[in-house]
């Protein structure tokens, strides 16, 4: 069997480059088998299909188990046919027993790149660089070609926020249906909601002057709070809202409070921040 075909066998001398090795350029999905196994002589045709079929982003490495003990024990296998999954150079999914060609096709599909993919990470390079305009274009061509790839959608929304494309970053969240309701499109909605708060409202400087001159009433102090996110000091806006709540708990229906959930879900998971206010929150609404 030919090693530069998609399709090839693998001992312990060749494992490294064969697998290892080749998982950074490609998928290679590694079937443990052995002559005396009914299973694996089942999905051997469905296997070589695949490779057939995937050319180029997927490799087919076939290890006898009988014949390389050391690669079995190494990798834990316990029971035949077991196939493994190789990315850059790491198992990142298993498959054991005879499963049917639609089986086998989706183990491996969850793992492939998709051209919608490689469209995101040009848009993500396109926004490093700060050429927004070139990173919507692209976000927005893989969303039409891969609409069930639901990364995209949040990921447009955030830099459609960033261009001030509300409207438009709205109608992207509103694809999404419930089951692919990710904490990134969360974050957005949450983004979305501070963005649209802001829109022909005062500047940050403007109603700290206002508050200088007049006073901090709850209004200013909220309108304050949510410049502050937008400018991403999230400490003083979560400080400010707080203070609401401590000295005027019904102002508009409980709006400081609902802010500073959406603050939180803007920030990383066990962020200090939340961690100090959601106990300051408890406190305050106790």
């Amino acid at each position: 069997m030919s090693t530069n075909s998609n399709l090839y066998a693998v001992t312990s001398a060749d494992f490294d480059s064969l697998v290892l090795s080749a998982s950074e350029q490609r998928l290679v999905l590694v079937d443990f088998w052995a002559a005396w196994c009914g299973p694996c002589k089942s999905i051997a045709p469905m296997l070589e299909q695949l490779a057939e079929q995937l050319a180029g982003k997927l490799a087919v490495a076939k290890i006898d188990s009988d014949a390389e003990p050391a690669l079995g024990a190494r990798y834990g296998i316990r029971s035949l046919p077991t196939l493994l999954l190789f990315k850059k150079g790491a198992v990142v999914d298993q498959l054991i027993g005879a499963h049917p060609i639609q089986a086998l096709a989706a183990f491996v599909a969850k793992h492939l790149e998709r051209d919608s993919d490689r469209w995101r990470r040009e848009a993500a390079d396109k926004r490093i660089a700060g050429d927004l305009a070139d990173a919507v274009a692209l976000l927005e061509a893989a969303l039409a070609s891969d609409p069930e790839n639901f990364k995209i959608h949040p990921e447009l929304a955030e830099v459609l926020i960033d261009v001030d494309a509300l409207e438009r970053a709205a109608a992207v969240l509103e694809l999404l249906p419930s089951r692919a309701v990710s904490d990134a499109s969360k974050r957005q909605l949450a983004r979305l909601k501070f963005a649209q708060l802001v829109v022909n409202s005062p500047s940050l400087v403007e109603l700290q002057r206002e508050i200088e001159s007049h006073g901090a009433s709850s209004v200013l102090r909220y309108r304050l709070a949510i410049r502050q996110v937008i400018a991403g000091d999230y400490a003083a806006a979560l400080a400010g809202l707080l203070e609401i709540i401590r000295t005027d708990r019904a102002f508009e229906d409980g709006t400081a409070r609902k802010a500073i959930l959406d603050i939180f879900t803007l920030l990383p998971d066990g962020d200090a921040l939340v961690r100090e206010y959601r106990t300051l929150l408890a406190r305050a609404l106790n």
